[in-house]
């Protein structure tokens, strides 16, 4: 789980007097925090900040909150922050517009501030959650990707000659680089070697123990 300072929250309210209050007190649970003053001004701090989650007023001069929340989870889809919709509209019916526009939580202004805390702890883990889904489906895609490459050239060293040393036995790959055969067999199908001793070459090369194992019988 990443950490309150790791975290980003921009606030897009066109009220100086409650920007500051709700960036305060975001700023006292640990988030970074970066205020705009209308929706324009948050569609380019959406850009440069890449926030985890937005606070967004609805009723703005030029963009408002519910644009804002349309053109930023239409363009960036699933990797869109998290969005909280507040308004003093307090109809169901402007409940569920904003939600179907892509809303992921809506409060009715003035909204207790224990209240809109705790809707961002719960959107924040929502966040934080899929981030990591997709990192995790990332990393399986890219190491599949690696599998299927090793396989590929596991299939073609079968259907090929592969030149090896006469002296130091060390194989060539696809690339002319040279390694030893522990080496290229452990980087095509990650296998880990450990050595021994095969009872010919005991034979050879320690034959007083191999004549003392026979004595003892």
């Amino acid at each position: 789980m990443r950490q309150a300072k790791e975290i980003k929250v921009l606030v897009v309210e066109d009220d100086p007097f409650f920007q500051r209050v709700l960036a305060k007190r975001l700023q006292a649970e640990g988030y970074q925090v970066f205020s705009a003053g209308d929706g324009r001004a948050g569609m380019k701090a959406i850009v440069s900040f890449e926030p985890d989650l937005v606070i967004s007023d609805w009723m703005m001069p030029e963009v408002d909150g519910l644009e804002l929340c349309q053109s930023v989870k239409t363009g960036l889809k699933e990797a869109a922050p998290y969005f909280i919709l507040l308004t003093a509209k307090g109809e169901i019916s402007n409940k569920l517009l904003a939600l179907d526009t892509g809303a992921d939580d809506y409060l009715v202004k003035p909204c207790d501030q224990g209240e809109l805390m705790a809707r961002v702890r719960a959107g924040l883990r929502i966040v934080i959650l899929s981030q990591e889904l997709r990192a995790a489906a990332e990393g399986l895609r890219v190491a599949n990707a690696e599998l299927q490459s090793a396989r590929a050239e596991v299939e073609r060293i079968s259907h090929e000659l592969l030149p090896i040393c006469a002296f130091c036995r060390k194989v060539r790959d696809a690339d002319g680089h040279w390694h030893t055969l522990e080496e290229y067999v452990a980087r095509l199908s990650q296998t880990d070697f450990t050595h021994g001793i095969c009872p010919p070459c005991r034979i050879e090369h320690y034959p007083a123990v191999t004549q003392e194992k026979r004595k003892s019988a």
